[in-house]
């Protein structure tokens, strides 16, 4: 079977979606199937190291690059930093979806099947335009539902732009032969707007075979005085959705409490801002992948904070890879959303309220008692272990492939 993978991150930038489908076309691959796969040069969360490992080389000048990962044929179309002012950014991006598209009609690799995952909801037209001219069938596959996620968020208002993006939702649903998405409840709402027997449920792993342990009295901890402290971590983008603030309310209260922000996004400065003066939070830029495991290590919580408008239109991959680590949660969300069933399921960590005295309380009593961080962080890790695995993630979407292509044929 021959698959091509359209995504608008891939290796080696640095960042959860691009490892999830590097390690699905990996997975693919070695299970016997030919992949090829267009997507973007790296722009999100640029990582020296994993560049100098994956190579790019010019191959229409700077404009297309190619790789390989492993024997897998990778196109790079070229897109730059998330930074960039941005209309330049959304040109960009249209420049993404008219050259993947024309990559997808005039490559030598003729596809039977493709897999498209989003966001960006557009991606999903370029899937249908590749997949009409080469006579394939596309999955296509949503880690967020959009449009919601965007109206719930108040990014997107106008009548007229909602009604058209949904259209857009329901005809790439509509024209696929299978829709995947990675939590019950996003299933059980994309089943309202398409054929059920449509919608498959296949969650993000963890990569348990990269999880690398190191002691907690390391370079990253020396260098910002984290080794003998009580560290709750948060690392990713700092947006307003992810509802951070709540935090520097935490380390203004409890002072034996130190909170470490990995990252950077439009909420950073306002952060900085209200945390000036608090000797007990760090910020820190976006770090290389490869120096992960020793933030892991000097931390006892990861918080993970969802925007409770939102809560039920997506869920953070990065949760997985926490847990794969052993290291428990801090979370904040709606009462009824998919992260805090996770969390109640998997006994992973404690939910916060939006009472902020509860919540310092309760962050107290965690505090003076180790053992339950501990207990919570090997839960965690054996949910994941189970049902979360690679293996038997990959062994999911090689099974939807091969049934989209027996009823292709």
């Amino acid at each position: 079977m021959k698959i091509l993978v359209l995504s608008l991150i891939f290796s080696p930038d640095n960042v959860s979606t691009a490892q999830i489908w590097s390690g699905i076309a990996e997975d693919l691959r070695r299970a016997g199937h030919e992949l090829c796969v267009i997507t973007t040069t790296p722009h999100f969360n640029r990582d020296a190291s994993l560049e100098a490992n994956h190579k790019l080389y010019p191959w229409i000048g700077k404009l297309i690059q190619k790789s390989t990962l492993g024997d897998i044929p990778v196109f790079h179309i070229l897109m730059p930093s998330k930074h960039i002012w941005v209309p330049l950014r959304l040109l960009s991006w249209i420049g993404f979806h008219i050259f993947s598209t024309l990559l997808g009609w005039f490559l030598k690799f003729k596809p039977n099947v493709i897999i498209a995952p989003s966001p960006p909801l557009t991606i999903g037209l370029s899937a249908w335009a590749i997949a009409l001219i080469r006579r394939a069938t596309y999955i296509y596959n949503v880690q967020e539902i959009y449009p919601d996620i965007a109206v719930n968020l108040g990014m997107m208002k106008n009548r007229r732009i909602i009604q058209f993006f949904t259209w857009m939702e329901r005809f790439i649903y509509r024209k696929s032969a299978a829709v995947t998405s990675i939590t019950p409840a996003m299933c059980a709402k994309i089943k309202e707007r398409v054929s059920p027997e449509k919608v498959w449920h296949i969650p993000n792993f963890v990569d348990l075979s990269d999880v690398k342990v190191v002691d907690r009295d390391n370079d990253f901890a020396r260098t910002y005085d984290l080794g003998q402290r009580f560290v709750v971590t948060y690392a990713g983008n700092m947006g307003v959705p992810q509802n951070l603030g709540v935090l520097v309310d935490l380390a203004k209260a409890l002072p034996d409490l130190t909170v470490l922000f990995v990252g950077d996004g439009g909420d950073a400065a306002r952060l900085k801002q209200i945390a000036e003066g608090l000797p007990n939070v760090r910020f820190v830029p976006y770090q290389p992948l490869s120096r992960m495991p020793e933030i892991y290590a000097c931390s006892d919580l990861f918080y993970v904070g969802q925007d409770p408008k939102a809560c039920a239109d997506g869920i953070p991959s990065k949760i997985y890879r926490i847990l794969g680590y052993r290291k428990p949660l801090l979370v904040m969300t709606a009462p009824q959303s998919d992260l805090a069933e996770f969390v109640t399921t998997s006994n992973s960590g404690i939910l916060m309220e939006a009472d902020l005295q509860k919540n310092i309380a309760q962050l107290r009593d965690l505090m003076a008692n180790p053992t339950q961080l501990t207990t919570m962080g090997e839960a965690g890790f054996n949910y994941v272990s189970t049902v979360f695995a690679r293996p038997l993630i990959s062994k999911q979407y090689e099974t939807l492939c091969q049934k989209v292509q027996i009823g292709q044929s």
